[in-house]
């Protein structure tokens, strides 16, 4: 009978180690998501914008998604920008403020 409890005991600890490794997982990969989509932002909004401005030098703020498009606002150095695309990014258009 002791045997068997310590046995649970040890699963129900596996368990909970388990579990927070699946979490930990989960968190790391929504922010790495994250940080993939603001750079994918940043360097089409950078792209459209033109004039030699590199994606680095591009703030993005206000991302508003849908399940068809995307807009948000982008600040480079030759001024502010109302920004949209389709959901892939494939259509991007930004206007200046």
């Amino acid at each position: 009978m002791v045997d068997h409890k310590l046995r649970e005991h040890k699963q129900e600890k596996l368990m909970s180690k388990f579990k927070m490794v699946c979490i930990l997982v989960f968190i790391e990969f929504a922010i790495v998501g994250c940080a993939n989509a603001a750079a994918n932002l940043q360097r089409e909004s950078a792209r459209n914008i033109g004039g030699n401005i590199s994606a680095n030098q591009v703030v993005i703020s206000n991302v508003d998604r849908s399940i068809t498009d995307v807009k948000w606002k982008a600040s480079a150095p030759s001024g502010n920008y109302d920004c949209k695309a389709d959901d892939m990014l494939r259509s991007v258009y930004c206007t200046k403020q």
